[in-house]
């Protein structure tokens, strides 16, 4: 069986993810700030969300990477 590299580096990713162990962190705390954003706007899209994100200072790197691999979709 083959293992799978990360979608977002080099690493192997997690089984039942695309993404390794600090790449899938990452993206579970992107999904779960989403739905505060949604509440807090009153509404606002993923792809809007994820630009916004990765236009901040604060975004850490691993979830930069993450919006990365996101808007490509």
């Amino acid at each position: 069986m083959t293992t799978q590299k990360c979608a977002a580096c080099h690493r192997n990713a997690l089984q039942d993810s695309k993404y390794c162990v600090d790449h899938k962190q990452a993206s579970d705390s992107v999904i779960t700030q989403y739905k505060a954003w949604v509440d807090a706007y009153g509404g606002i899209s993923w792809q809007d969300f994820l630009g916004k994100l990765s236009a901040m200072r604060e975004t850490g790197s691993w979830v930069k990477e993450v919006v990365a691999v996101e808007l490509k979709k």
